[in-house]
């Protein structure tokens, strides 16, 4: 349909109008013995017609309109749960939704076919029939539906058993969608029989000799009433043992049991239920939980040359840690405090050197430096360097030696105090230890005198003199594995201590040492948040609990996040909080995929993102279907209800053919175009012009 339509007339209109008839009736009289300038004067009068036609804003509508037949969408559940039904029989179901299929297109019903699982595909009218995803995705199937109608859909017919364990659940109030569903449910309403291992609760990480509790749940389905005997292990050695009554239908039970471990480093525990003659799944009845277990004693070698004022502020600093024993050795003429034999029997996780070796007992030391470094090895002790007024120059030389340190030509005059400042190398090295907020104004920063220098190449520059364009390193650490070191340069750490009590600073000292000090002895640092996940196998489809635990109080962080990859493909990342009532970080993710998942544990500080922690878990294919094989009616009926359809089991499958017909929709194609913007008929009143020009030129009027 074409309808023109034109804006009223006004009275400049007629005027103009009135005025181009009188010229063209004037010019025809003018010319009308010239029948060669007749062409001219039938375009000029063309042309003026059309522009005082334009004046009126002409516009034209097109309208039409078609209909377009609707599709239904058949859309099958492919997940391994429909294959374990005894009613209807994998060859049944796919020969039974073959024939449905067959009576749907012989009413001419247009229609597509969609398998869901972990996934949606198309492939089953292409010959792949296969019915083997190992979970299943009911949002998948929603969000299609919602799709599908943006450009027009029939109605959806799902054939599925209702187990969803991967995305969301069926809505229970509103699903967003105007078509009709219609389900056909599969299977019987009994589940099969599983006794699983649920989830282990236990701490990531606790202190040797201290207890904890173990939780292990125990999740049941199908219909079972059985006593069952749940059994820990640490490695061989069983922990404890007992016996938890299983109801079924999919009811979780606590077994809680206490544990004491008594070495350090990584304890291992495996937990057990038995199994029942009737299941099919028995890997999921075990599972191993991984608890990293640290020292409840940390033994601390101080060995001081020559009495200085540094001493009690070391001692001070390491004494408010109640994890540390120590030992001073103080030399006195020809002797120690304690006993040296002592130093040489006993292991020690790090030895401090303050103000040593002095010139008294250089020759002592220098001859016992490889047994030193063979000590250092086979105890894998830290050594840190805390540099007097007395120490001899030449025997410290050679111990610095062991860690690949050199005492470097001097810059600063040694003894004068100078300005100082923590540099970018702190927050890299301790991103959750920030100390900008107490050196906002480093002027109240007291100097400290400058003693040896250092060459940095093989250690990393913590701190370091404030002078010019050099660096000139104070406090300086590495790692010659499997060795840690420390050196500090200055003379006065006391001057630091003492001078800044009474501010803002007062605690500086500590803050920087103590960071310093766990990092030596593998306390802290990289090894501040422990992690785990609370069981080490899934099932695809199962949640995946990941808890962390800082070690430290004064472990702190903005933001978090871990990241999921596999293969080195990252596939998921997911938000870490902070449990107040349990003061342990939580985060909950899908596993999804089958085979190993690593994930990565990122904590934000102080704008910057830090890897804390990573690890890995497995996850079993296909084995969750298992679970649950059984019908489940009613979130199905509710669907159907909710989307005005009809809910029907297999067997009466073929009522739901009652419920679908041809459907089509009309659509309606509107077109409207404006003639004086028309780009086309511009183009036009352009050729006229041109016309004119050309008849002009032959005629020689130009």
């Amino acid at each position: 349909m074409i309808n023109l339509s034109l804006s009223e007339p006004d009275q400049i209109f007629w005027y103009v109008l009135l005025l181009c008839i009188l010229a063209m009736v004037y010019s025809y009289y003018e010319v009308r013995e010239f029948k060669k300038l007749k062409p001219i004067i039938i375009l000029r009068t063309f042309l003026f017609g059309l522009i005082i036609f334009l004046i009126l804003d002409p516009e034209v509508e097109l309208t039409h309109s078609n209909s377009r037949e609707l599709k239904w969408h058949i859309y099958v559940d492919r997940s391994l749960s429909m294959t374990y039904h005894t009613h209807p029989s994998m060859g049944t179901l796919v020969t039974g939704i073959d024939k449905l299929l067959e009576r749907i297109k012989q009413r001419d019903i247009s229609y597509s076919v969609l398998g869901f699982g972990n996934d949606l595909d198309t492939s089953w009218l292409q010959g792949d029939k296969s019915i083997s995803d190992g979970s299943t995705d009911f949002g998948k199937v929603l969000e299609s539906i919602r799709l599908q109608e943006t450009d027009g859909l029939a109605g959806s017919v799902i054939i599925t058993d209702g187990q969803i364990n991967l995305g969301p659940e069926i809505p229970m109030e509103s699903l967003d969608i105007a078509s009709p569903i219609h389900v056909i449910g599969v299977g019987d309403e009994t589940p099969l029989v599983d006794v699983a291992i649920h989830s282990i609760q236990a701490p990531p990480v606790i202190i040797k000799g201290e207890k904890a509790d173990l939780d292990v749940t125990i999740s049941s389905y199908g219909e079972i009433q059985e006593r069952l005997n749940v059994t820990l292990y640490s490695g061989s050695k069983l922990v404890g043992s007992n016996l938890v009554h299983v109801s079924g239908g999919g009811s979780q039970d606590r077994i809680q049991f206490q544990i004491n471990p008594i070495k350090t480093g990584e304890a291992r525990y495996t937990a057990k239920v038995n199994a029942l003659a009737e299941e099919i799944n028995i890997q999921n009845n075990k599972q191993v939980v991984p608890i990293q277990v640290l020292k409840n004693e940390y033994s601390i070698a101080l060995i001081t040359g020559a009495p200085n004022f540094n001493t009690q502020v070391i001692k001070r600093i390491l004494g408010k840690n109640p994890r540390f024993r120590i030992d001073h050795f103080t030399y006195k003429p020809n002797e120690y405090s304690i006993p040296m034999k002592t130093f040489w029997d006993t292991n020690y996780d790090l030895i401090v050197f303050d103000n040593h070796p002095i010139q008294e007992n250089a020759n002592e030391w220098l001859s016992s430096r490889r047994v030193f470094a063979k000590k250092l090895i086979s105890h894998k002790s830290s050594v840190a360097f805390v540099i007097g007024e007395d120490v001899h120059l030449n025997s410290l030389e050679a111990y610095l030696s062991l860690m690949d340190v050199q005492i470097s030509h001097r810059i600063l005059e040694i003894g004068t105090p100078y300005e100082w400042e923590l540099n970018s190398n702190w927050d890299s090295f301790f991103p959750f230890e920030s100390l900008h907020a107490e050196m906002e104004i480093s002027s109240n920063l007291p100097p400290l005198r400058a003693g040896i220098e250092l060459d940095s190449t093989n250690g990393t520059t913590l701190s370091n003199y404030s002078i010019s364009d050099v660096d000139v390193p104070l406090l300086m650490v590495g790692e010659k594995s499997p060795l840690r070191f420390m050196v500090w340069t200055s003379s006065d750490i006391y001057s630091l201590y003492h001078r800044s009590q009474g501010t803002k600073l007062s605690v500086m000292a500590s803050k920087i040492l103590n960071p310093v000090f766990s990092w030596l002895m593998g306390t802290g640092g990289s090894q501040e948040f422990y992690f785990r996940s609370d069981k080490n196998s899934y099932q695809q489809g199962e949640k995946v609990t990941l808890i962390g635990k800082s070690i430290r109080e004064q472990g702190s962080f903005q933001d978090g996040f871990v990241h999921i990859s596999q293969n080195g493909d990252r596939i998921n990342s997911k938000p870490i909080v902070y449990d107040d009532e349990n003061e342990l970080l939580k985060t909950q993710f899908w596993a999804s995929q089958s085979g190993q998942l690593d994930y990565e544990v990122e904590l934000v500080h102080a704008g910057e993102t830090t890897k804390v922690s990573e690890g890995s878990i497995q996850v079993q294919e296909s084995q969750v279907e298992l679970n649950r094989v059984y019908l489940k009616r009613e979130p199905l009926m509710r669907l159907s209800a909710l989307a005005h359809g009809s809910f029907q089991t297999w067997d009466d499958r073929h009522k739901i053919l009652d419920q679908i017909e041809p459907q089509s929709k009309s659509e309606i194609h509107y077109a409207k175009i404006i003639l004086h913007d028309n780009i086309w008929l511009i183009l036009f009143i352009l050729g006229i012009l041109t016309a004119e020009w050309v008849l002009r030129r032959r005629l020689g009027l130009m």
